[in-house]
């Protein structure tokens, strides 16, 4: 059978159309599909995206992608009450399932093997998913309702909305809101690509189809409810935009409906081509028996990736550099900044007492150091106080060299100095000293973007090292409203965020996020992201897609803002300590990222990193049992050979001190420094060591839930 509401659209662009009677899916294939929204704009690329019943969109650009469209017969026969919600692909869990749903209900019809049997059984999977987790209260889709943000079009849009069972006319409305009509209609086209008279006829038509449906109402009854001047004339508009009149649309089979769209023909290569990637993206969602296959060819150099710990008050800047079993955060690596938030005076008064042990360090334990300047008189301290310090040290030691040290960085604030403030004492450092570099954090040009955009070229002028974006001085976290009723993997997207660093001209600049939000995940109040290293490595993977640098704290900090952090209140390493040497791998050396697993290529080893993405679709910390096997070899056969193997675990008991000493045990009691060190000795990944011929077998391990695996494969 042929479904009349499946297609693959592979048009440039498509003029601007309303969905009725359901729901309208779009899954790129290939390339980015751009769709307006309503007003908005949005880019889909790997992704999915609804666009629920009433709601207007024009695709912009587009190469190649699937458009599914599901009526809302398909909703009821399941028992959902489909005109009761609307829906967001933001909120889906499982993604994988309702992708290879989509995909293999494609893959079925340009093969000519699609049964009736076999489309039920893919559209109630699709339908059961979209139902049971896509489903959103309607204030978290704003634009709905509200359209204030939208000034004089929002004024117009919101009269409509709210006066449907009216008749409405366009010198109604002029004569509402004192414009003319003129302008009222070439703003709904050039705004909404459609005239006025045709979306207040297809959003009375599409909003009437609900009651329509239920069988309640007479035709007549129906066509009073939604402002039509009679029963016929809302016949003969409903039969010109869906091509059946209401008391025929009432007999028709959800198999019987679809969505016009422009009917296309494909040659047989391009078939082919659109078979070829839906077999390839299938394959990535084909994890129960996952096949890794190791190629070490085409893998990217190391990137500029930094850690920045931030050290919020003096008893934490003395305890990383007094404390000896922190020194692991900066061997082997300069892709780390030491940021020191703290208020000058204070750190002068310190720096006086202990400014030999301090300057110490920092030469010889290779930390770059950023300081937060607020206002001028913090650039005073520095220079007459603190590097007045360090100056003596250097003279009392002239073996070193100012040279050989590290960076030191000074982290202006745009939101409390002005921009030539700022230049001023730029220029007032450079003249004291060399070897130095300047970063401003912008937050407060993120909360407003059109004074982002006045300041641009002069931040370009002054060459700025770093831009630091803090997250918990932004609007809302990442700029997103709805951010506690998203997955983690959506939130780290950073749409919002990404916007208006894609609008300036300064991608060639390093932007760094401080302050990595950390919270319960969305289905579990008992867990949060730090437990869950599989979370903590997708979200490190995807911040490093758009920063140079994240900021995470030394120490877990208090109060309703909780960053992710290193050690807790009381000094005991987190989940994320004892991944951080590991994180710090993928930074430094060759690496391959691919969907759930990632490939570093070190001098002496083959690390392979293989996250379970279970606990990104259903953010809970309770999974039913699956035994999923994970199955690993190269792809070079003469690599195929004995090696010894060092296997690491971790997940919520490996590795994770919530799983040894309860949070409220650890806040009761004061521990020493000598317990807490034997402690975290204990407190490790599960590992062993074995060896392993690739050869005779592949490489095959569970995959346990919340769980990260890290294979390293020694060279010799």
């Amino acid at each position: 059978m042929k479904a009349q509401c499946l297609n693959i659209i592979s048009m440039d662009n498509y003029p601007t159309k309303r969905v009725a009677d359901g729901l309208l899916l779009i899954l790129p294939l290939k390339g980015i599909t751009e769709i307006q929204h309503f007003i908005t704009d949005i880019k889909v690329e790997n992704d999915l995206f609804i666009i629920n019943n009433s709601e207007i969109f024009t695709i912009k650009r587009n190469e190649k992608a699937i458009k599914l469209y599901i009526a809302s017969d398909w909703f009821y026969d399941r028992g959902y009450d489909f005109f009761a919600y609307q829906y967001t692909s933001n909120l889906i869990q499982s993604s994988n399932a309702l992708f290879q749903s989509i995909l293999s209900l494609t893959q079925r019809q340009l093969n000519q093997t699609l049964t009736k049997v076999l489309f039920e059984s893919y559209m109630n999977n699709i339908v059961d998913i979209i139902a049971s987790e896509a489903k959103v209260d309607i204030k978290y889709l704003k634009q709905q309702t509200d359209y204030s943000f939208y000034g004089v079009t929002g004024e117009m849009l919101d009269y409509v909305n709210n006066h449907l069972d009216k008749k409405l006319t366009l010198k109604e409305i002029a004569n509402k809101l004192f414009i003319s009509q003129s302008n009222i209609s070439s703003q709904f086209y050039n705004t909404l690509g459609m005239s006025f008279k045709t979306y207040i006829d297809t959003l009375k038509l599409s909003t009437s189809i609900s009651t329509l449906l239920t069988g309640k109402s007479t035709i007549s009854e129906v066509s009073d409810q939604y402002g039509f001047s009679s029963s016929a004339s809302y016949s003969k508009k409903f039969k010109h935009y869906f091509g059946h009149s209401p008391k025929d649309y009432r007999m028709l089979s959800k198999l019987d409906k679809s969505f016009p769209f422009t009917t296309e023909d494909y040659t047989a290569s391009s078939i082919v081509e659109i078979q070829n990637i839906i077999t390839e993206r299938l394959n990535k969602l084909n994890v129960q028996n996952n096949y890794i296959c190791i190629d070490l060819q085409h893998i990217n150099e190391s990137t500029n990736d930094t850690i920045v710990i931030q050290i919020h008050n003096i008893k934490e800047f003395h305890n990383l550099f007094a404390n000896k079993s922190m020194s692991y955060l900066f061997e082997g690596t300069q892709k780390v900044v030491v940021y020191c938030m703290i208020d000058p005076r204070k750190l002068q008064e310190t720096f006086m007492d202990e400014a030999y042990g301090f300057i110490n360090f920092v030469y010889h334990a290779n930390v770059n150091l950023a300081f937060q300047i607020t206002n001028s008189d913090d650039v005073n301290i520095y220079i007459d106080q603190i590097y007045s310090q360090y100056q003596t040290y250097l003279q009392a030691h002239p073996e070193l060299s100012e040279k050989h040290m590290h960076s030191v960085s000074y982290i202006f604030n745009a939101e409390t100095m002005p921009i030539k403030e700022i230049y001023r004492n730029i220029i007032k450092i450079q003249q004291y000293r060399e070897h130095v570099k300047f970063g401003i954090d912008i937050t407060h040009l993120f909360n407003n973007p059109e004074c982002f955009k006045l300041m641009e070229k002069q931040m370009k002028r002054i060459g700025f090292d770093y831009f630091f974006v803090d997250n918990h001085k932004l609007a809302p976290p990442y700029l997103s409203e709805d951010h506690e009723d998203l997955l983690t993997k959506q939130v780290f997207k950073f749409s919002n965020i990404r916007k208006i660093m894609n609008d300036m001209e300064l991608e060639e600049r390093a932007y760094f996020l401080l302050n990595v939000h950390n919270n319960y995940l969305l289905n579990d109040d008992n867990m949060e992201i730090i437990e869950s290293p599989p979370l903590l490595m997708g979200m490190f993977k995807q911040m490093r897609e758009h920063f140079t640098g994240v900021g995470i704290d030394l120490f877990q900090q208090q109060g309703e803002k909780n960053a992710l952090y290193l050690y807790d209140q009381k000094g005991f390493r987190s989940v994320l300590g004892n991944m951080y040497e590991r994180i710090m791998e993928k930074m430094r050396y060759e690496v391959k990222d691919f969907e759930y697993y990632t490939i570093v290529n070190q001098p002496e080893k083959i690390s392979i990193f293989v996250n379970d993405w279970r606990i990104g679709e259903s953010e809970t910390a309770e999974c039913e049992p699956q035994n999923i096997q994970i199955h690993l070899n190269f792809k070079d056969k003469a690599m195929k050979r004995p090696y010894i193997i060092f296997y690491e675990k971790i997940n919520s008991t490996f590795g994770n001190i919530n799983g040894i000493i309860a949070p409220s045990l650890r806040i009761e009691h004061t521990w020493s420094d000598e317990l807490i060190s034997k402690i975290d000795d204990y407190n490790k990944p599960h590992f062993s060591v074995m060896q392993h011929h690739f050869e005779e077998e592949n490489l095959i391990i569970d995959l346990n839930y919340n769980t990260v695996h890290i294979i390293d494969i020694y060279k010799n």
